[in-house]
């Protein structure tokens, strides 16, 4: 094992998630998508894309936040900065164990912030029964595919309980996701929120390895 190169590795990992981080923060997931558009002529996806982690406004809906989510969600840039710039001293002097150190906190803080966004945005109660029910119904198309063959052998034997039966599990589905429930759109509506839950992630994954590495490389001087 190369330690040298695998803290290098890590270093330029976390230093590109941070960067996505900050696409996420600055919603240029939106923007691009609309270039694209606009220069192709293509519809694009229905679902309206949110524009970035900066454009959400912690109180909104008349929503009252502690002093902690306020301060957490403003901290936000600063994580994604200092990640990037721990990043790159990491890349540079992969030995330097504090860069690696501090990385870890920072991927901390932006992860906290991120996560309060997320359960004040997307974990709602609309949300979670509609991501309940996407799911529910991806389930359920898998089953009915498995059980394909019997149910044609169970068609055989008595169409008009079949029929009967797919028609109100199709009239059920409609009346309650009301021709609008999916899981990409529920994802894609939030998308920045998703993208930087991932990019702390990998970041914080990232920090923790560099750490060990950076240890490795100390005692092996």
């Amino acid at each position: 094992m190369n330690a040298l190169a695998d803290a290098r590795q890590m270093a330029v990992l976390s230093i590109v998630w941070g960067a996505v981080a900050g696409v996420a923060y600055l919603g240029l997931v939106k923007r691009a998508v609309d270039l694209i558009k606009a220069a192709t002529g293509l519809a694009g996806p229905s679902t309206s894309f949110d524009s970035g982690l900066l454009t959400i406004d912690p109180a909104q809906a008349g929503q009252t936040h502690s002093t902690v989510y306020i301060v957490a969600i403003a901290a936000l840039p600063l994580a994604i900065l200092a990640i990037i710039g721990l990043g790159l001293v990491a890349r540079v002097r992969p030995t330097t164990t504090v860069a690696s150190g501090l990385l870890i906190p920072a991927a901390l803080l932006g992860l906290f912030g991120v996560v309060l966004l997320f359960l004040d945005v997307v974990a709602t109660v609309k949300n979670r029964d509609d991501f309940l029910l996407a799911l529910g119904t991806l389930v359920v198309i898998a089953v009915l595919l498995r059980l394909q063959r019997s149910l044609r052998h169970f068609y055989r034997r008595s169409p008009a309980l079949v029929s009967l039966l797919v028609g109100v599990l199709v009239l059920a589905y409609i009346f309650l996701t009301n021709g609008s429930t999916n899981i990409s759109a529920i994802v894609l509506s939030d998308v920045d929120i998703w993208l930087a839950l991932a990019a702390f992630a990998i970041v914080l994954y990232s920090a923790i390895v560099l750490v060990r590495l950076g240890r490795m490389l100390r005692r092996g001087r």
